[in-house]
């Protein structure tokens, strides 16, 4: 049985380990950062949204199914380095944890605000996710302003 040397060893570990972070960098570049520290579903007792465009109240959702589609919803907003443009956010979600904390996430066409923090959206993200929540979550609404114009 041969022994491998370290050196050799080593001469293929180090281009692996530069090539796996040139990928992830330009994976990021590319996509965007994901936002990070989004609660688990089993941690959360329940989720209101409000939509500040149709200037609806806060709508209270305890459902499963409702809670799970909001919290992939957030998954829509990657976001760029650099600095933010800090404008009133449109779609508000607030989760209410089990052990009482919250966690809020909103957000307009060009930046997101997590716990308080401004991120810079990448691409059209901020445009997609504010309508696919009110498209989900405020769809009636949708509809009967555009009845009324």
């Amino acid at each position: 049985m041969k022994k491998i040397s370290i050196n050799k060893f080593l001469y293929y570990l180090i281009p692996i380990m530069i090539s796996s972070t040139i990928i992830s960098i330009g994976y990021f570049f590319m996509n965007g950062i994901p936002l990070l520290g989004v609660p688990k579903l089993e941690d959360i007792a329940y989720v209101e949204i409000s939509d500040n465009r149709l200037d609806i109240n806060a709508r209270k959702f305890t459902e499963k199914e409702e809670i799970e589609k909001a919290i992939n919803m957030i998954n829509l907003l990657t976001y760029k380095l650099g600095t933010p443009e800090e404008k009133e956010p449109l779609i508000e979600l607030v989760f209410y944890l089990k052990d009482g904390d919250t966690f809020v996430i909103s957000s307009n066409e060009k930046t997101a605000y997590s716990n308080g923090k401004a991120y810079s959206i990448k691409g059209d993200n901020g445009i997609t996710f504010i309508n696919v929540i009110e498209g989900i979550f405020f769809f009636k609404d949708l509809v009967e302003e555009e009845l009324s114009i």
